[in-house]
């Protein structure tokens, strides 16, 4: 075993740790990260923690990344799992997951559910050192899995370096903190400390001039044991009685320097031998290290055992590496620039000989290379391939690092280019992406180049909402006269989605149109679903819903039949939102689920998000709210988590109407501020939603007359773009009833022939013919039409509809004299509020049936209370009664037919309301509250 300085200094970090591994032994897991500069203690920490760990009976699952992490997706994490005792990943397992190293949403997600199944016999701690090194596979899986794991008994804990510079593993744990993990920064020990950290050492206390040197360590303990060690092995330090001082004149003045004079202590072999092992970057195979030096692994026994006895490398199942990160650095550091090239350009014939990862080849490559060659551009097309799915930022690095060793004139530079300027923007890194797009773009490229380094931008953009853009750099790559038809289909088909957004459905169908026909020109497939999908959300946001359905059923079509790329455009969202505005709300559930399976397996970023906004609408729509709720709050999280903003304001703003509906006023107004953060940053989304819903808002504050100004500006347009009336029929009586508050009786018959048109214009549709009844009700005072209209909402999936006209009637029949017709029909209206949930509307019409009759209403148990078992929901009660049979959220999700994420919302309310952190402290409040479980949910 290699020594270890003594744990000087840090009685409160390891108080802290101490807590979190004592509560996951109990069953709370929680996630801690220890941050400071190299050789603070950090990984000392980590692994006293473990010890902590393992003597509580803790299983450990414990990984040090290395600087190649990068462009070796999820190494360490899956050799953490891999190594924990039982491991959480066996080998068939692992093989497993190699097999989809493309998929990276289903790998993800098939992680998550490994350590959910392990920790629903054992507790765990998962600990990553060196965590800046992680890559962007790793940070993905961590942003997902540690908030979807956090009910388990799973403990994460994570040592850094305090960042110099942003990467995703730093932007991850970042992100954890702010969700909640705790941050434990380590800084210098103070002299005191520092000194008895010394006298520990050297097992006497330091003298004055030695106590000189210790200062001059800054308090890195690390450091000045090396320092301190290196004295004591060359013999400067004197010992006096219990005095140790320093003797001789010449001290060590750096680090750098003491590893230095240890070095040349060493054999010349060994020197040799930890130079080379310092160029692999990562733990390496004896072999591995025999190659690069061109010497038999037998003549390098003798050097192994002095580097290992010096403690300098440590010997791990076979594998070599430095005993600490800060030696590793100062060999390297060492090293000659010349002679560090040649020992990289060696190293990467020297792998790609052993067949390593073309990704590790690459790297070392470019290290070392001084041009670029046709075999080396093979090997960088090889890497490029292996990481740009799971790893385009690290892909993206190694093509600028390239670019430097490439001459203007090369070739293969613009391709590289474009090739860059996409992966960068699919890592997120767009200010970068547009940055090295506009400088190539204000060159003389020819007009293929540019309109590549064009659609890339516009596809990147497109993504995170901004649409302007979009349509910008679209605009002026179809300008261009010579833009191959097969580029120009996928422009088109880009553009006419942004257009969408920005309320120009003309253009959009214009763009539409063209690019499906470029497609079937080129034999661009992708092109042309991309093309149908925007066609169905034009004939939807028209009104046209047979049209809408035929679109998307021939894009869903053409998918089936050529598979490929064009399953990436993922029509069936489309189809879906189709088939929901038509009431067929079983048949769209049905295509979403679909959906969602092929967008895991696919791991389709843009995808995710919007798959969960028009699911928590669906639910939204058929009285499910809770459901709707945890499906939406999963989609922003989804969005935040993969940077695929565009749809993030709309989840915002179903999720302030879903708070408004629940009588959350705050809430929805944190909601509608974030929604408008996204405005502000340049985000665009269908103009209606925002005003819509902050309307909704306006009229719950009691303050209707604002309502009806915001969304003034709707009334003119739903003859032309009735979008918001097909997407919520609910919202024609609404903007009725707010214009005739506002005696604005034009807007109030705005609507009214708006949304007759609409019903007429799709007459198979209940939702539609019972809106146009209960308008045209409203507007007329018909006693007539809002019995109509609440007859024909009974065919209609939309219980809030039904309950909306219901009260209306019953407010109408009141003012008739019919006073018990009307105590029933608000006895019935309050009954569907309160089934779905919507709390706010269930008291005003509770209110209501008081005022018109002394007696209680039988739903006067619908009032939930907020926090304790009883104030759980349906959704919510029956996943904890799963929760406390053992089933993991994956299984939950199966046996309910809800996505794993929407569980994990609904288990995160249910803690929240019986203020629990803990499954196993859920099992028990269940097993009190549900005593007949075994039969409960049969």
């Amino acid at each position: 075993m290699p020594r270890q300085f003594p744990l000087v200094g840090r009685d409160d970090t390891m108080a802290v740790l101490d807590s979190a591994v004592a509560a996951v032994a109990r069953g709370t897991g929680g996630c801690v990260v220890v941050e400071g500069p190299a050789g603070i203690g950090k990984s000392r920490i980590l692994a006293t923690a473990m010890e902590l760990a393992g003597a509580r009976g803790v299983s450990v699952a414990a990984g040090r990344a290395t600087e190649l992490d990068r462009v070796a997706p999820l190494t360490t994490f899956l050799a953490a799992l891999r190594g924990s005792a039982p491991p959480v990943l066996d080998e068939s397992r692992l093989a497993d997951l190699t097999r989809h190293q493309d998929a990276k949403f289903w790998l993800v997600d098939r992680l998550c559910e490994f350590v959910e199944g392990y920790c629903r016999d054992r507790c765990l701690v998962i600990a990553l050192d060196d965590a800046q090194w992680l890559d962007e596979l790793t940070s993905l899986a961590l942003r997902m899995m540690v908030p979807a794991l956090s009910s388990a008994p799973l403990l994460w804990l994570f040592a850094r370096r305090h960042p110099a510079a942003r990467s995703p593993a730093d932007d991850t744990v970042d992100w954890l903190v702010g969700e909640g993990a705790r941050r434990l920064s380590l800084g210098p020990l103070d002299p005191g400390v520092a000194a008895a950290f010394s006298a520990n050492l050297l097992d006497a206390r330091p003298g004055p001039n030695l106590l000189a040197l210790v200062d001059g360590a800054g308090g890195n303990p690390f450091l000045l044991e090396e320092l301190l060690t290196t004295l004591q092995s060359a013999g400067r330090i004197r010992r006096v009685d219990d005095l140790a001082e320093i003797s001789g004149d010449r001290l060590p003045g750096s680090f750098v320097t003491a590893v230095d004079r240890r070095l040349t202590e060493l054999p010349a072999g060994t020197r040799r031998l930890l130079e080379a092992g310092s160029v692999l970057g990562r733990p390496f195979t004896l072999h591995e290290v025999a190659g690069l030096l061109a010497q038999p692994a037998a003549e390098l026994l003798d050097a192994t055992r002095s580097a290992v006895e010096s403690e300098t490398l440590v010997d791990d199942a076979g594998r070599l590496w430095f005993r600490h990160s800060l030696i590793r650095d100062a060999v390297y550091d060492g090293l000659p620039g010349a002679a560090r090239k040649a020992l990289h350009r060696d190293a990467a014939a020297v792998l790609r000989a052993e067949g390593r990862p073309s990704p590790e080849v690459a790297a070392h490559f470019v290290s070392g290379a001084q041009h670029v060659g046709p075999q080396a551009m093979e090997i960088l097309r090889e890497a490029l391939d292996e990481v740009a799915h799971s790893t385009p930022g690290a892909a993206a690095d190694l093509i600028l690092r390239t670019l430097d060793l490439l001459t203007e004139q090369d070739p293969a530079r613009l391709r590289l280019i474009a090739d860059a300027i996409r992966l960068l923007a699919s890592a997120g890194r767009l200010a970068e992406a547009q940055r090295l797009g506009d400088i190539y773009l204000g060159c003389e490229l020819p007009i293929p180049d540019a309109a590549a380094i064009q659609l890339g931008l516009a596809e990147a953009l497109k993504h995170v909402g901004q649409n302007r853009e979009v349509v910008g750099y679209t605009s002026r790559a179809l300008d261009q006269q010579g833009v191959p038809t097969r580029d120009c289909a996928n422009l088109l088909a880009v553009q006419a989605h942004a257009l969408l957004q920005l309320d120009d459905l003309p253009a959009a169908q214009e763009s539409a149109g063209r690019a499906i026909e470029l497609g079937e020109l080129s034999g661009n497939h992708p092109a042309i679903v991309s093309g149908g999908s925007a066609q169905s959300a034009v004939a939807y946001a028209r009104g046209e819903l047979d049209v809408a359905l035929r679109h998307a059923d021939d894009a869903v079509a053409l998918t089936n039949r050529v598979h490929g790329e064009a399953r990436h455009r993922h029509p069936r969202l489309w189809l879906g939102l189709a088939l929901a505005a038509l009431d067929q709300t079983e048949q769209a559930a049905e295509v979403f689920a679909a959906d969602r399976r092929i967008s895991e397996q696919l791991g389709t970023v843009w995808s995710h998000p919007l798959s969960y906004l028009f699911r928590a609408d669906l639910l939204l729509a058929t009285g499910q709210l809770a459901d709707a709720e945890a499906e939406a709050e999963a989609g922003l999280l989804a969005a935040e988590q993969l940077g695929a903003t565009a749809c993030a304001p709309s989840l915002l703003a179903t999720l302030a109407h879903l708070a408004v509906r629940r009588a959350d006023q705050l809430a929805a107004r944190r909601y509608l501020h974030r929604v408008r953060q996204y405005l502000d940053e340049g985000v665009s989304v269908t103009p209606e939603e925002v005003r819509w819903e902050l309307a909704l808002f306006q009229d719950a504050e009691g303050d209707p007359a604002t309502a009806f100004e915001t969304v003034k500006g709707i009334y003119p347009t739903l003859r032309g773009r009735p979008y918001l009336l097909v997407q919520e029929p609910l919202a024609a009586p609404h903007l009725t009833r707010l214009a005739l508050q506002a005696t604005a009786r034009d807007e109030a018959e705005t609507v009214a022939a708006a949304i007759r048109r609409l019903a007429d214009r799709n007459p198979s549709v209940c939702s539609l013919a019972g809106a146009a009844l209960h308008t045209e009700g409203l507007l007329g005072g018909d006693l007539d039409a809002l019995r109509a209209a609440a007859t024909a909402y009974r065919a209609s999936p939309r219980p809030l509809c039904r309950a909306s006209a219901l009260e209306d009637l019953a407010v109408a029949e009141q003012s008739r004299g019919s006073s018990d017709a009307a105590a029933q029909s608000m006895e019935l209206a309050l009954s569907l509020y309160a089934d779905a949930g919507a709390r706010r509307d269930a008291k005003r019409a509770r209110d209501r049936l008081r005022a018109m009759t002394s007696r209680r209403s039988s739903r006067r148990g619908s009032r939930r209370p907020k926090t304790g078992w009883d104030s759980l929901t349906q959704s919510e009660l029956r996943v904890v009664r799963l929760v406390a049979r053992g089933l993991t959220n994956r299984e939950i999700g199966t046996q309910l037919f809800l996505s794993r994420h929407t569980v994990d919302s609904h288990v995160r309310h249910a803690f929240g309301k019986l203020q629990l952190s803990s499954r196993v402290e859920l099992t028990r409040v269940v097993m009190t509250n549900s005593p007949d479980l075994d039969d409960s949910d049969n």
